[in-house]
């Protein structure tokens, strides 16, 4: 087992479970798009917070990570806001997509570049990808953050150009630590 999967468990297996949820902005503006879509998959779900709002509009909703433990306080999160969550544990970086199987797919705070091939394949047509993580500004913030973790200007944009890119941003200043992008995937991209 990798030694970052073991950390994850470790940080995890001592947490303590946060039942709030904290609605995800992103989600929030596009509620019309996400709601009622269909099979959904939640990468790098940490605690579930995204896959149990995602649940909340109608979605069944696979919860993807590596650690266990962050899974089963996800479970717990879920059968709190009284939704149900299929979770599912896996080392993202070598994990097999399904291919064409997703009608949505999101990824927050989770970056291996390896995988972007991998999410377009594996979203159904006009399936939709929420991708939201930290950018190059969040090295003010964080000097002691792995770089390779972060994506440069631009970067994302060019990652997803298969995409119908509805909206793509890097932040409007150096304050802005996350970038975005919601796109969805065409009729004749298999």
């Amino acid at each position: 087992m990798r030694a970052d999967i073991l950390r994850w468990n470790e940080k995890y297996q001592h947490a303590k479970l946060i039942d709030t949820l904290q609605a995800e902005p992103l989600l929030l503006q596009y509620a019309a798009m996400i709601k009622n879509t269909g099979l959904a998959l939640d990468l790098a779900a940490g605690t579930c917070h995204i896959s149990v709002q995602l649940a909340q509009s109608k979605n069944e909703v696979i919860a993807v990570d590596c650690s266990v433990a962050a899974l089963q306080l996800g479970q717990q999160l879920a059968y709190l806001h009284d939704v149900k969550l299929l979770p599912l544990v896996a080392d993202l970086s070598c994990w097999s997509f399904p291919r064409c199987s997703f009608d949505m797919i999101t990824c927050f705070r989770y970056l291996d570049r390896k995988i972007f091939p991998k999410l377009v394949d594996a979203l159904k047509p006009r399936g939709l990808l929420i991708y939201k993580t930290f950018n190059e500004n969040y090295l003010n913030y964080a000097p002691r953050f792995n770089p390779t973790y972060v994506l440069r200007s631009g970067e994302l944009e060019a990652y997803l150009s298969q995409l119908e890119i509805i909206e793509c941003s890097d932040g409007n200043s150096t304050k802005e630590i996350y970038s975005f992008a919601v796109c969805r995937k065409g009729n004749n991209i298999f």
